[in-house]
């Protein structure tokens, strides 16, 4: 298994050596909290120049922290850096909110921010604190972030929300950007915490991931060839071997033609099609959807020969034949004075 730079047992062997020369002393879980923020970037080659806002920036020798680092806390820490593959300042503010602890940082010339909203009593042990890292039989320091576990989960919330927001694409050997692990997602590419506060609609057939049994008013086919009968609309082949070849057999009747076998209609047969309804179409004209008295022309065509299916006017009577066509102008429509 490869390890890399930002390995919790690294990191925590590395903490003590950028604490001051002469003040090795973490007060509280935020002086913890920062000071393994800032042996993550120190791993990462950001240089540290300054800890507060109005300093002119310089370097600091080997990263190690100044000794008035901790001056403003436990409530507030600041940290500068900048990095060799970057023109821009990078800020980082650690605050502390009540029992959480907030990390914001922002690339300065850029003005791109990032923030990392944590419980501080997740990550740290209140009961370990305050500690003197030089001391002698001191518990491992390990035990003050609980355990290597709970430092891996903290380094990787750093990258995710603010490392890679503030330098993306940054390389360091033994260094990969990572993607959020608490982000599941489900076959159709949603995350798993939204899915079940979100209404799910019908989805086409053969999507992955539709349920087995779903209904479905959309006749299945190759969605390639629909519209491929717009070259010929009225079944005609004039230009004989020019015709373009399907791609699938059996694909017929689509088209601006609309004949009895348009796909609109779906299967003609309903025991192939059982969501086909009384009128035809896709069966999802509700009863009564015609107005009492409209002329009403039924979205067939219908199982069955003549006299199997509605007729004009009010569903249920009239026009054997099919749909009503209209032959005679609306009344009143020769009066021009209408």
């Amino acid at each position: 298994m490869v390890v890399g730079i930002l390995d919790p047992s690294a990191l925590i062997a590395s903490l003590p050596n950028l604490l001051p020369l002469n003040k090795k002393r973490l007060e509280s879980q935020q002086d913890a909290i920062t000071a393994l923020v800032h042996t993550a970037f120190h791993t990462l080659s950001f240089r540290l120049i300054a800890i507060d806002d109005s300093t002119p920036e310089g370097s600091t020798l080997n990263g190690v922290l100044p000794d008035s680092w901790n001056v403003q806390g436990p409530g507030n820490y600041t940290l500068r850096y900048r990095h060799e593959q970057s023109s821009l300042e990078f800020v980082v503010k650690v605050l502390k909110l009540g029992n959480r602890t907030l990390i914001n940082a922002i690339a300065v010339e850029s003005d791109k921010t990032a923030s990392l909203d944590i419980s501080t009593n997740d990550f740290t042990s209140p009961s370990f604190y305050p500690i003197d890292a030089q001391a002698v039989n001191q518990p491992p320091l390990i035990h003050g972030y609980i355990s290597s576990n709970r430092v891996t989960d903290f380094i990787g919330q750093l990258k995710l929300k603010i490392i890679q927001n503030l330098m993306p694409g940054l390389y360091k050997e033994g260094y990969s950007e990572g993607s959020d692990p608490s982000q599941s997602r489900d076959p159709r590419g949603e995350s798993s915490a939204n899915n079940t506060a979100r209404p799910q609609p019908f989805s086409p057939p053969d999507v992955p991931g539709r349920p087995l049994g779903e209904p479905s008013h959309i006749p299945s086919g190759n969605p390639l060839e629909i519209g491929r009968r717009d070259l010929d609309p009225l079944g005609v082949d004039p230009l004989g071997s020019f015709r373009p070849p399907q791609l699938f057999p059996g694909s017929d009747g689509d088209g601006m033609f609309v004949g009895p076998n348009h796909p609109i209609f779906g299967q003609r047969d309903r025991g192939t099609f059982p969501n086909r309804g009384p009128w035809g179409g896709d069966g999802f004209l509700p009863p009564m959807g015609a107005p009492p008295g409209a002329r009403f022309d039924p979205v067939g065509p219908f199982r069955g020969g003549p006299g199997q299916g509605p007729r004009g006017g009010m569903p249920g009577g009239g026009n054997l034949h099919g749909p009503d066509n209209d032959e005679f102008m609306p009344p009143g429509a020769g009066d021009m004075f209408m």
